[in-house]
């Protein structure tokens, strides 16, 4: 039995989907872990650097909030978080909720939401679930928990270099000073990797509200893990530390309160998960088009039944592994390719059908207010702040950590490569980007404004988009792999000045969209011709599946020939006479369909001497009618047809248009 207080997360949920790749899954040797931050229409995006630091004896680390911004813009302000989120003139510090004994030496770590990586190669992914606990954060009304999954990652980025120091670290203080989730108390995901390992952690609250529940599993180093909004760690074994860590006070928790019947290992996710939130396949989807991304052989199902409710098929069904060994080594380009899903090719496709809309949008904007049903939830997302996939060792020249981040929509935005190993704060463009107002310094906002602007027509659009960032990214990929073993300043060089071109050459590719698509018509290069013209527009009008979805054919009746250029003289005696000819169809017509009628009727009601006896007469009648009507017909579309013969003689053609797959409407209307 569920308890009575357990808790599905809001609509406001970040609703992110993460990846964990073990290093000998990976084409290179490195472990890969990625997050995409899909949180809503007011986002930090900024990334801040906190430089490592030597601190006194006795010093105190101060613990902050994430409650209520949750990542809205500002997330933070003030110093503890880097030079990225200092207080602008008339803002108030983020205050303190409490404090917590300081270490004497701390890492530098690049932050934006959570702690992305560390300069010993400590990566973070992060994702949000429901769960049957919650609490609040001290500070709240009744709040009594210190520790948000937001401030557990930074300080394991300060603290430690391995991913199992990092989930004991964080399990060890939540229990100790408590855990509270975002969006009203739910749980929290998180991928953490290092050069040789990757785990899987799982959090809630526990029931006094004043401690916590927590789990990790480590993924097997050849294999890869996928995770959306939903618990996916099953049974549980302590007794096995190279793979489980856990707290010991889930398995008497989840016997007190119902959760588990003590029989076998206990399930974590069927104990403690409240299922899927929004609708169903929220998560289950995200899951099963990654592990068909990575594994294609293995053929998992797409759908699965839910018994308790539409919330719970995940949880009962089991459908999808924790990992699973992909067919080949995963790059970073696999990831992101998996982070740019909507399902194409799939049944599930985003980009068709009629909400894709006229040109293949697969964005789909909440509906703006509380009705039935819902929309697909893809891994790609329109409200998403920004993705990152974060490569961790590969190599033994110390620090090689590369966090390649793509700032909006992971569908529309160019993966960039940064590095801790720097030692320095990520180029400016990385720390700007408020809500409201473009600003051309961000590449947060050239991607945002690339994403919008592919709405005016998606499918032809992201063709060129794509190859902007495919070129781009390999760019990236060679450059990172020829400073492998580059630290300082010269690899700051080098990464800073990739980000820049990425920047300016975003930009330029708006306005290259926008001179080459508007107006529903596509300009392309020409030979130069005597005006010396160099580019011709075509209209590219609208496909003909669209125009049945919206009965385009029953709109006003068009005028054939009334453009200027395919008039001619007589025309308006012509269509004098067709409108003439239409009424004697209309009449011919007509009376073809009553002449038809007249034997039905005689059938239908019997006359004459006995049943089912016609009178003669009455049939030859019929017939003459009908061949009246026929003969009148066949007259009418004789004598259109040969004034269109002697019409087309008198002037030429207008020029055929192809209408294979886009239908030209209107080009000169």
């Amino acid at each position: 039995m569920r308890p009575a207080y357990a808790l599905l997360l809001s609509s406001t949920t970040h609703a992110c989907t993460m990846y964990g790749v073990g290093r000998l899954a990976s084409a290179d040797g490195t472990t890969l872990v990625s997050h995409s931050e899909d949180s809503g229409p007011n986002p930090d995006v900024r990334l801040s650097y906190v430089p490592p630091a030597t601190h006194s004896p006795g010093a105190m680390r101060s613990v902050y909030t994430v409650e209520p911004s949750q990542g809205a813009f500002p997330k933070f302000i003030g110093s503890a978080l880097g030079e990225t989120f200092l207080p602008l003139p008339g803002q108030k510090p983020t205050a303190e909720i409490g404090r917590i004994p300081q270490v004497a030496l701390t890492h530098g770590y690049y932050v934006d939401s959570y702690a992305t990586q560390n300069d010993c190669d400590l990566s973070f992914g992060e994702s949000t679930a429901s769960a049957v606990f919650r609490a609040d954060p001290v500070g709240l009304p009744g709040g009594t928990s210190l520790f948000s999954i937001n401030e557990l990652s930074n300080i394991a980025a300060e603290r430690v270099c391995s991913a199992r120091e990092a989930v004991s670290l964080m399990g060890a203080l939540a229990e100790k000073h408590g855990f509270y989730g975002a969006d009203g108390g739910a749980g929290e995901m998180l991928m953490v990797g290092d050069p040789r390992e990757v785990w899987m952690f799982h959090i809630l609250s526990d029931p006094t509200a004043k401690s916590a529940i927590w789990v990790a599993q480590r993924v097997p180093d050849d294999e890869v893990a996928v995770a959306a909004n939903h618990f996916m760690i099953r049974e549980v074994d302590l007794d096995d530390p190279d793979f489980f860590l856990g707290s010991r006070n889930m398995s008497a928790i989840a016997l007190a309160h119902g959760l588990w019947d003590g029989q076998g290992k206990l399930d974590f996710t069927a104990a403690f998960s409240l299922g899927e939130y929004g609708n169903k396949y929220y998560s289950g989807r995200r899951v099963w088009d990654g592990y068909r991304r990575f594994k294609p052989s293995h053929h998992l199902p797409a759908t699965y039944e839910s018994k308790a409710g539409p919330w719970s098929g995940l949880q009962e069904s089991r459908p999808y592994p924790f990992s699973l060994k992909p067919d080949a080594p995963l790059s970073v380009q696999d990831l992101f390719a998996a982070h740019r899903s909507h399902y194409e090719g799939t049944p599930y496709d985003m980009t068709k059908g009629a909400a894709a809309g006229p040109f293949g949008s697969p964005d789909r904007y909440a509906p703006g207010k509380v009705v039935k049903g819902a929309w697909e939830r893809s891994v790609a997302i329109y409200r998403a702040s920004f993705t990152w996939v974060v490569q961790a060792g590969g190599g033994a020249c110390g620090c090689t950590g590369r966090i390649w981040l793509g700032m909006a929509d992971p569908s529309t935005t160019v993966f960039a490569p940064l590095s801790v190993c720097t030692g320095a704060a990520p180029p400016e463009m990385y720390t700007r980007g408020g809500p409201g107002k473009v600003d051309r310094k961000s590449i947060y906002w050239a991607h945002r404004y690339t994403q919008n602007l592919a709405q005016i027509r998606y499918s032809a659009m992201i063709v060129d988009i794509q190859a902007h960032a495919e070129r781009w990214e390999e760019q990236g990929v060679k450059l990172v792999s020829a400073l492998r073993c580059q630290t300082g300043r010269a690899l700051k060089k080098a990464l800073d000045g990739l980000s820049g071109d990425i920047l300016a050459s975003s930009w330029a590719l708006t306005d290259e969209l926008m001179g080459k698509f508007a107006d529903g018509a596509e300009a392309v290069p020409k030979p130069m011709d005597a005006t010396g013209a160099t580019v011709a527009a075509r209209s590219l009008g609208y496909t003909a599946e669209w125009l049945a979805d919206v009965r385009f054919a029953d709109g006003p009746e068009k005028i054939a020939g009334h453009m200027a250029h395919e008039a001619g003289p007589g025309w308006l005696e012509r269509q004098r006479r067709e409108a003439g000819d239409d009424l004697a169809l209309a009449l011919a017509r007509e009376a073809t369909r009553a002449a038809a009628a007249v034997p039905t009727a005689l059938l239908a009601k019997p006359s004459g001497p006995g049943p089912g006896e016609q009178p003669v007469a009455a049939w030859i009648a019929a017939a003459g009618v009908a061949l009246a009507a026929l003969a009148a017909l066949a007259v009418v579309q004789i004598a259109r047809a040969g004034r269109r013969a002697s019409s087309a003689h008198a002037r030429p053609l207008a020029p055929a248009r192809d209408e294979s797959s886009y239908v030209g409407l209107a080009a000169h209307a």
